[in-house]
């Protein structure tokens, strides 16, 4: 029986230097039996999901899972220090995209290609297309899925004798009814930097299709681009007809969804996990709120969705890394996921995790809105498709913008330089 050896990181203020090739061999001699796992975890609700199936995997194995886990924010600056150190975890959270690519270049990243090839029929199409990164690799095996798209508010369009827009023009004529009625159109927050990185992923993807937008995100594609600039226009035209909210900053997801809620604003653009602030907060899945797919722009672009595959990472430096690909292998399967995904209520990866797992029945229907989507192809939000020192840059303009929307080719220009930084000029 897998014994739970569970700790709480310190906070570490200094970062250390963390440099050397891209680790693709196995690490030292393991201790037999066990696998040290990394992971952030803000409260006991969000960290219980992920041991159940990291636990229903440890004792399949017969593996001990030696557990360490740090608040999120604190995550993000206590990985490099636990990566650099003598005893580094064998597994970890992580993101796909620009994150594992710029991991990969510090060399404290593992390559799982054989284990992706044996396990990637697990995934649908478009989570496998998301975890194969632009250098070829795959460096996280996916466990959880979820998709940005627009919520609305049932009940006020209702009101208003509106119905769910199937186009651009039907989600304009929309807005200026809403708009026309003394009823906020769009929701949208800047409170934490990331809230419209979503919409402006999605202007690059109608405006520019999939192709260029990974160009983008890679480095290879300038945000100078008229492609880039017309989508940029086209939200500014947005924010100048009045269709969102004022004071964006004073606004997370958390109070976006609580102007939802209350009918302060009839749609907003977010991921899957604000349903549970809807249910909670007195709306009935299908009855008070429903989803709509960002609509389509331009002809001539194919659909494309965008959201986050969150995943696990190993290091390949830790003592055990044969066991840490075997417990990879393990909760890439149908039932680690599911328990993962009833416990938690947010979407697996998996796409045989069956959907009566998710509650309440009336959300179900919405779920395979949400599994159809990855037909199309799936893009990792900006904030973790690209370079952690681009994203760093359009979290603090693009809130900005909002303000002062006149200032869009600033904005691009300085995402623009930043680029070029950081990727060199392409």
């Amino acid at each position: 029986m897998m014994t739970l050896k569970q700790s709480v990181a310190r906070l570490c203020l200094c970062l250390p230097i963390v440099a050397g090739a891209l680790t693709i061999e196995a690490g030292p001699a393991m201790a037999e039996g066990q696998v040290h796992l990394f992971h952030r975890s803000a409260a006991e609700s969000a960290r219980a999901p992920r041991m159940a199936m990291w636990n229903h995997c440890a004792e399949k194995l017969d593996i001990e899972l030696i557990e360490n886990f740090s608040p999120p924010k604190q995550y993000e600056v206590q990985l490099p220090v636990q990566l650099s150190s003598s005893t580094p975890p064998d597994i970890y959270a992580y993101w796909a995209g620009g994150r594992s690519q710029f991991q990969a270049e510090t060399g404290k990243i593992l390559a799982l290609n054989d284990l992706w090839e044996e396990i990637k029929d697990n995934y649908p199409e478009g989570v496998q297309a998301t975890s194969t990164e632009p250098d070829g690799n795959v460096y996280t095996i996916p466990t959880t899925f979820q998709p940005n798209v627009f919520w609305y508010n049932k009940r006020v369009f209702a009101e208003h004798g509106l119905e769910a827009p199937q186009s651009w023009e039907g989600l304009l004529d929309v807005a200026a009814k809403l708009k026309e009625a003394g009823v906020t159109p769009f929701i949208l927050g800047s409170k934490s930097g990331w809230e419209p990185l979503l919409w402006f992923d999605y202007f690059v993807l109608r405006t520019a299709g999939s192709d260029f937008r990974n160009g983008l995100m890679s480095g290879t594609e300038s945000y100078l681009d008229p492609r880039v600039v017309e989508a940029m226009e086209l939200w500014k035209g947005l924010l100048e007809a009045g269709y969102f909210n004022d004071r964006t900053s004073s606004l997370g997801w958390q109070e976006m969804a609580t102007k939802f809620i209350s009918g302060d604003g009839a749609m907003e653009l977010m991921g899957t996990w604000t349903v549970g602030t809807f249910i909670t907060g007195g709306l009935e899945p299908g009855a008070d709120f429903d989803v709509f797919d960002f609509p389509m722009i331009k002809d001539g672009i194919d659909p494309a969705v965008e959201g986050a595959v969150e995943g696990w990472a190993a290091s390949g430096a830790g003592e055990n890394t044969d066991n840490a690909i075997a417990m990879l292998k393990c909760v890439s399967e149908t039932e680690p996921q599911a328990l993962f995904a009833a416990q938690a209520q947010r979407m697996a990866a998996n796409k045989d995790v069956p959907i009566e797992i998710y509650e309440p029945a009336s959300f179900q229907p919405t779920i395979k809105k949400f599994q159809d989507m990855l037909g199309a192809p799936f893009h990792q939000n900006l904030e973790l498709a690209t370079h952690p020192g681009v994203t760093e840059v359009a979290k603090r303009e693009l809130p900005r913008f909002l303000a002062y929307p006149d200032q869009y080719m600033k904005v691009l220009e300085m995402l623009e330089d930043r680029r070029n930084d950081v990727f060199g000029d392409s």
